[in-house]
C-alpha cells in the first residue's frame, strides 16, 4: 500500500524521475512558445521603426512594400499564417446560442499544439506490454504520470489568469487575450484528471479495495474533492454564467481557486507541491503589483498636484440609447489608445470594479481628460446611468477609483492604410485610435471609418470628437486622408445636434438614397462583393465631411474592400463590435487576402487585421 500514498511510488520512486523530467519539459516548451514570440515582437518593432525612419526621410515613399529577398519571405509568410489562422467559419448569435460559438481557426490550431504536446507527455513510455517486469504496476504508472500532467499544468492556468504576467510582458499579447487559454487549459486538466483517478480507480476495483483505500488513504479524498472543484469552475466560467452576474463569477471563481490550491496541496506529495507555490507565486506577485499600483495612482503619489484627495472626480452625463459619458478632468497618467481602466465608484456599488475601455487619446501634459463611454445593461452600468440621470439636474460629481490603464492594443502608425470598423459602443474603442492617427500619423496615408449605429440620435456619442477630427485635419492639412462614415439602420426622424467643443455645428453630409429599416446583420461572402482585381492601386480622394447614411447595415467586404484595393501598401483592419461582425471580418479579410494572392507575386500587399469583442 506504500506504493499508493500520492502522485508517484512514495516508497520507492520508481517512476518518480521520468515523471519529473515529463513536468520540466512541459515548462521548456512554455518557454521555448514564449520565447519564439518575444523574437516575432522584437523584429515587428523593429520593423515598425524602421518603416517611420524612412517615412521621415522620404514622406513619399511606400516603406510598408517589401524590398528585398529577405523582407519579401517574410511577407509572404506573414500573410500565409494569417490566411490560415483569420478565419472563423461557424459561429452563433442566438442569445445562448452564441456562447457554443467555435474559436478562430488559429486557436484551433495552438490548442493542437498544446493538446499534442500534453499527449506526447501522457502517453510517451506509459502503456506497458505483459512481458515487461513492471507489468504489474501498468495502471499506476499511467495513473501517476496524469497526475503529474495535470498537476503541472495548474501553475500555468493561474499564470494565464493574472493581469500582470511575464508572458504578455515578454510577447506584448495583452491579458485579455489569453484568457480563452486560460479556460481551454483548465479543459484539458480537466480530461488528464480523469485519467488520473480513473487508472488507479480501475486498479483498485479490480483488487476489491475501493473502500480500503478510501479509509486508509486521506489524499484519495482530497483528490476527489480537487477534481470537484475543477468540475464546478469549469462549468461556472461558461460564458452564459459570466454574463448573467460577472461579480459573482468573479467572486466564486477566487473562492473555488483557494480552496482548489488547498486541496491540492493536501493531495500531492511534499517533492510535487512546488507546483502549488507557483501558483501561489504568480498570483500573489499579480496581485501585489495591481494593489501596490492602485493605491500608488489614486493617492496620486506617482504624480500630479500635491496633497490632493484619494481618487478622481467623475462627471456622469446620460446620453441616448441609454449610454453614459462618464468624464475625469484631471487624470494624472498617460495610456495609449485603445487600452481599458477598472473604475470603482464606492458611493454607487461598493466592493465592484469593472472594466471600461478609455474613449479617448490621451493628452499631452500633467492633466488630461479621461472619457469612458458606458452602456447601461444591469447592476453596476445600470447604476451608473440612473446616477447620470440625476447627476444632469443636481451636477453630482462622484468619487472613483481607478486601475490601469491595461491592455496592450496594436501599434498601427507603420501600415499604410488603415480601415476601422465599429458598431454601437464599439466607437469607444475605435475614436481614440482614430484620434491617436489623426495626430500622430506615421507611416499612414489612408484612413477609412465605418461606424454603425441604430439611430442618429447615437451620432452624439462620439460625433464630437469625430467632426472635430474632419475639421482639424482640415485646416492643418494633414498628408492622412480620412473617409468617415457613419451608418444610421434606423429611418430618419431628425438630424442629430452635436457641436464641437468651439460650439461649430459639424459638417455631416447625408445620404438618405435608402431608408431601409433593416436592423439584421448581412452576412458578407465574397462572391457579393467581387469587384475588378485592381493590381494598380490607386491613392483615396481626402474626404471633407463626415457622411451619414441612413440604410440597412453594411456588409463587411463593401467597407473593407475598397480601401484595401486602393492601397499602395500594408493595410491594418480594426473591427470592434459583437462576435457576428468579427466573424464576419475574419472570415472575408482571409478569403480576400487568398483571392488577391497576397504577397505572392501579385503585387497585392498585406492585410492585417485586428478584432475586438464586447466582453471577454
Amino acid at each position: 500500500m506504500a506504493g499508493m500514498g500520492g502522485m508517484d511510488m512514495s516508497s520507492n520512486g520508481l517512476f518518480t524521475g521520468t515523471n519529473e523530467a515529463v513536468a520540466h519539459g512541459f515548462w521548456y516548451g512554455i518557454a521555448s512558445v514564449v520565447g519564439m514570440l518575444t523574437l516575432v515582437r522584437v523584429f515587428s518593432a523593429i520593423q515598425s521603426r524602421q518603416r517611420r525612419r524612412l517615412t521621415d526621410k522620404d514622406p513619399y515613399r511606400i516603406p510598408s512594400r517589401p524590398n528585398g529577398m529577405f523582407s519579401q519571405a517574410y511577407a509572404t509568410a506573414t500573410a500565409t499564417m494569417r490566411e490560415l489562422a483569420y478565419p472563423q467559419p461557424y459561429y452563433f448569435t442566438g442569445k445562448i446560442a452564441k456562447y457554443f460559438s467555435p474559436i478562430p481557426v488559429g486557436r484551433w490550431l495552438i490548442l493542437a499544439v498544446y493538446w499534442i504536446m500534453v499527449l506526447v507527455f501522457l502517453w510517451s513510455n506509459t502503456i506497458l506490454k505483459p512481458k515487461d517486469p513492471m507489468y504489474a504496476y501498468k495502471w499506476e504508472k499511467v495513473g501517476f504520470r496524469a497526475g503529474w500532467v495535470s498537476m503541472t499544468q495548474i501553475p500555468f492556468i493561474h499564470l494565464l489568469s493574472c493581469k500582470f504576467n511575464p508572458i504578455s510582458i515578454s510577447t506584448g499579447i495583452s491579458y485579455e487575450r489569453l484568457n480563452w487559454l486560460h479556460r481551454w487549459a483548465a479543459r484539458t486538466v480537466f480530461l488528464t484528471a480523469i485519467v488520473h483517478w480513473s487508472f488507479f480507480l480501475r486498479e483498485w476495483w479490480l483488487a476489491d479495495m475501493i473502500k480500503l483505500e478510501l479509509q486508509m488513504m486521506p489524499m484519495v479524498k482530497y483528490g476527489f474533492g480537487a477534481f470537484g472543484v475543477i468540475c464546478w469552475m469549469i462549468l461556472s466560467g461558461f460564458g452564459f454564467f459570466r454574463a448573467a452576474s460577472y461579480e459573482l463569477f468573479v467572486a466564486q471563481h477566487i473562492c473555488a481557486a483557494a480552496v482548489l490550491l488547498w486541496l491540492l496541496f493536501s493531495h500531492v506529495p511534499v517533492y510535487a507541491r512546488y507546483n502549488v507555490w507557483m501558483s501561489i507565486g504568480f498570483v500573489a506577485f499579480d496581485w501585489t503589483v495591481r494593489i501596490v499600483w492602485g493605491v500608488l495612482q489614486n493617492t496620486h503619489l506617482l504624480g500630479g498636484p500635491a496633497l490632493r484627495s484619494p481618487g478622481y472626480a467623475a462627471h456622469l452625463e446620460p446620453l441616448a440609447g441609454d449610454m453614459v459619458r462618464l468624464t475625469i478632468d484631471d487624470a494624472d497618467f498617460a495610456w495609449r489608445a485603445g487600452q481599458h481602466v477598472y473604475l470603482s465608484i464606492p458611493r454607487l456599488r461598493p466592493f465592484e470594479v469593472h472594466p471600461f475601455t478609455i474613449a479617448n487619446a490621451a493628452q499631452h501634459g500633467d492633466s488630461r481628460s479621461l472619457t469612458l463611454l458606458i452602456k447601461a445593461h444591469s447592476g453596476f452600468s445600470k447604476s451608473l446611468h440612473r446616477a447620470a440621470v440625476r447627476s444632469a439636474e443636481t451636477s453630482t460629481t462622484y468619487r472613483a477609483f481607478l486601475s490601469g490603464p491595461w491592455g496592450i492594443p496594436p501599434d498601427l502608425l507603420h501600415y499604410e492604410t488603415v480601415v476601422l470598423v465599429a458598431c454601437a459602443s464599439g466607437a469607444s474603442f475605435i475614436m481614440p485610435i482614430l484620434e491617436d492617427i489623426m495626430e500622430k500619423q506615421g507611416c499612414i496615408r489612408n484612413v477609412t471609418l465605418h461606424w454603425i449605429v441604430r439611430s442618429e440620435e447615437h451620432f452624439a456619442w462620439c460625433g464630437e470628437l469625430l467632426t472635430s477630427l474632419v475639421r482639424v485635419k482640415n485646416a492643418q492639412c494633414s498628408k492622412v486622408s480620412l473617409q468617415a462614415t457613419v451608418h444610421v439602420t434606423q429611418p430618419v426622424t431628425r438630424m442629430p445636434k452635436v457641436k464641437d467643443a468651439e460650439g461649430v455645428e459639424p459638417m455631416v453630409a447625408v445620404d438618405s438614397r435608402s431608408e431601409d429599416d433593416s436592423t439584421t446583420a448581412s452576412v458578407s461572402t465574397l462572391e457579393d462583393e467581387k469587384a475588378p482585381l485592381s493590381r494598380e492601386p490607386r491613392h483615396a480622394q481626402p474626404q471633407q465631411s463626415v457622411e451619414l447614411k441612413h440604410s440597412s447595415r453594411p456588409t463587411v467586404g463593401a467597407m473593407i474592400r475598397p480601401p484595401v484595393e486602393a492601397a499602395l501598401g500594408e493595410t491594418a483592419v480594426v473591427v470592434c463590435g459583437g462576435l457576428s461582425i468579427t466573424a464576419q471580418a475574419r472570415n472575408f479579410v482571409a478569403a480576400m487576402s487568398d483571392e488577391r494572392a497576397v504577397h505572392k507575386g501579385t503585387g497585392a500587399q498585406g492585410i492585417f487585421l485586428f478584432t475586438e469583442t464586447y466582453g471577454w
